[in-house]
């Protein structure tokens, strides 16, 4: 007996931007809380190197500040070289993305649930996956479908789902695959 059931999503261009905008934050989330602990690390190498502080006199041991100082400017710089890069390529690959599903014509994606596999069919990819290779997350409003050993990630929300769906697909990932921690 074949138990799998099918889900039809709908192509909405906002929904899109806002899974993807979502996905960037969470992405760098990690990022950010380690360039915010540079730029502290560059203020105080600054400070104990450069300003003459009475109470606490380093002699020669704040030119090593010094030296740090300029080492964690150049690690911060970096960072947010980096963080502004792939913001600026995730904001053109998003675009790029969403102007081919404006292209096509069949702008439906499928899903496929089976009690063994999952698969994902969008106008561009069919990927199909065993449920020991799937994870999910939940956070906030948004569903993280993490497939092929965390090599590809779809992001889901109620919303783009008609009626019922979203809870038929919630229920079945959270039956036959992993919840991430």
């Amino acid at each position: 007996m074949d138990e799998s059931i099918r889900l039809q999503l709908y192509f909405n261009e906002k929904t899109e931007w806002e899974n993807q905008t979502f996905f960037f934050r969470y992405t760098w989330q990690k990022h950010l809380a380690e360039t915010k602990k540079a730029a502290l690390y560059t203020v105080l190498f600054l400070i104990v190197g450069f300003v003459p502080l009475k109470a606490i006199d380093l002699g020669p041991v704040s030119v090593i500040f010094r030296y740090g100082a300029f080492i964690f400017v150049g690690y911060t710089s970096l960072l947010l070289y980096q963080y502004f890069g792939s913001k600026k390529k995730t904001y053109n690959l998003t675009k790029k993305h969403i102007d081919d599903f404006k292209k096509k014509k069949d702008e439906i994606s499928d899903i496929a649930l089976h009690p063994d596999s999952i698969t994902v069919k969008t106008p561009f990819t069919t990927i199909e996956c065993i449920w020991e290779k799937t994870n999910y997350k939940l956070v906030d409003k948004y569903l993280i479908l993490t497939m092929l050993d965390k090599r590809i990630k779809f992001i889901f929300t109620k919303p783009e789902f008609k009626e019922n769906e979203y809870k038929t697909l919630l229920d079945f990932i959270q039956q036959y695959s992993h919840k991430e921690k």
